[in-house]
Formats: structure tokens, C-alpha cells, sequence
């Protein structure tokens, strides 16, 4: 009888124990994936511009993205692009061919609303069929801005804001924004260091090829917010409860396994 107790006690425990690590590598698992999925990079190219009153000029916003773990690229894009409307100008917006990357027969179907009086340009685009989704780094849309004819010399910032990318799987990715600065007729001294400011919490890369990088380390800037806010006595680490709940949950069948 006693033989039997302790087996169907030693049963027990195992399945118990079985149950429990199901559960912790329930919960962790998704936070791992979440955690790790790529960001989509915004980008104003060039990052400077030097340009004289009543010149055109034409700047490219590029986006990259490398998709999800899962494989799933994206096949919606939108972001609206803020200026002076008393400094330029937009004469011309077009669509470029990011969404199609992977896929020569997609298109970019897309639509393009300019608020003259408040200097705004909002863009919407969405890849037609949506398949694999794209991933990669390209143009996605070409604006044509023309610089007013009176403007005395000044520096100004094209911001990018209200940026979303999402994935064939209807979910949002990350989004980082890197803006262009214009110096008109040389720009003002005053604001010459300020135009060299990094976005806070990221570190630009400065070659052309920066866009990959920009993605990477704004990757790792998701990643690591959770950890950083934990190092300012904010929020617990991520996937530190569910091992503590672990180790908790094997002491005490340690403990009931004494008995």
C-alpha cells in the first residue's frame, strides 16, 4: 500500500511538473517572438539639403524593413510628412516601389492628401496582392518641394509623423523616423547644431548604407526597452516573473515530494 502511495505521488509530481514548465514556456515564448520582431526604419534622403530661395528640390522617404520572424513581410505603409508652409512648397508627390519588392507582379495602390495651409503631406499605400509581403529597403514615395522665392536664410526640418507599417498578418510593426533638414541660403547659424541632433534613443548611421544598420539598432532598441526601464526602478524585466514562478513552483514539489 505504502508502495503504491509513493508511486502514485512520484506520478504526480511529474505531471505537475510537466504542466508547470508548459506554462512558463507558454509565457515566454510569445514575449521572446514579440520582442524580436523587426522595425520598420522611415527614412527622409538626403538627411541634409542645402538649397537657395525659390529653388526645387526633391527628397526621397525610403523604408526598410526585414519582416517578421515568421517570415511575413509588410503590405501597408502610411506616414505624413511635416514642413513650414511658409518655407516650401509640396508640387509633386509619387510613389516609389518598396511595397513590391519580391514580387514583380504587384503594384502599389496608394493615395496622397497635401494640406497646403498646414504643411502636411499624408501618404497611404497598400501592396496589391499582398502574398509574401515585401522586405527590403526602397524608395516609397518621391516628394517635389519648391523652396519659397522670399525666404531670408534659414534651417528647417521635414519631420516624418503618424509612420505605421504592417505586416500581411494585420499586425504593426516598430516604427523609427529619421528627418531631413534644409539649410536655405546657408541656413541659420543658430540652429547649425541642433541639425546634427540624432532622434533620441537612436544612433543614425552616417553612410548610405545606414538604413540597414538604423534597423538593426532600432531592433535592438526594442528589445531592450523593457530592460532598460527595469535599470530606472520602473518595470520588472521581461521573463523574469515567469522564472521565478518556475523556480517556486519546483520548490514546493521538491518540498511535497519530502514528505
Amino acid at each position: 500500500m505504502g508502495t503504491d502511495s509513493r508511486s502514485r505521488r512520484s506520478l504526480s509530481i511529474a505531471a505537475a511538473t510537466i504542466v508547470a514548465c508548459g506554462l512558463v514556456v507558454g509565457l515566454l515564448v510569445p514575449a521572446t517572438v514579440g520582442a524580436g520582431d523587426n522595425a520598420t526604419v522611415f527614412s527622409l534622403e538626403p538627411s541634409e539639403i542645402e538649397a537657395d530661395a525659390g529653388e526645387t528640390v526633391t527628397i526621397d522617404l525610403v523604408a526598410s524593413s526585414h519582416g517578421d520572424l515568421a517570415g511575413n513581410g509588410i503590405d501597408e505603409l502610411s506616414f505624413t510628412i511635416e514642413y513650414d508652409a511658409d518655407a516650401f512648397a509640396v508640387t509633386d508627390v509619387e510613389h516609389g516601389p518598396m511595397l513590391t519588392a519580391g514580387d514583380d507582379d504587384t503594384e502599389v495602390d496608394g493615395s496622397v492628401a497635401i494640406d497646403e495651409d498646414g504643411g502636411a503631406v499624408t501618404v497611404d499605400q497598400e501592396r496589391t496582392p499582398s502574398g509574401d509581403g515585401a522586405k527590403s529597403t526602397d524608395t516609397a514615395a518621391t516628394l517635389t518641394l519648391t523652396v519659397a522665392e522670399d525666404l531670408s536664410p534659414t534651417t528647417e526640418t521635414l519631420e516624418i509623423t503618424d509612420a505605421e507599417a504592417r505586416l500581411i498578418n494585420g499586425n504593426p510593426q516598430a516604427s523609427f523616423e529619421r528627418d531631413t533638414t534644409v539649410h536655405v541660403e546657408g541656413g541659420a547659424p543658430d540652429d547649425e547644431e541642433s541639425a546634427d541632433d540624432d532622434p533620441d534613443g537612436i544612433t543614425l548611421a552616417d553612410d548610405e548604407d545606414g538604413d540597414d544598420e538604423a534597423v538593426t539598432e532600432a531592433n535592438e532598441t526594442t528589445e531592450n526597452t523593457d530592460a532598460d526601464s527595469s535599470g530606472d526602478g520602473g518595470d520588472p524585466v521581461p521573463g523574469f516573473t515567469p522564472l521565478v514562478t518556475l523556480g517556486g513552483i519546483v520548490a514546493l514539489l521538491f518540498l511535497f515530494s519530502r514528505r
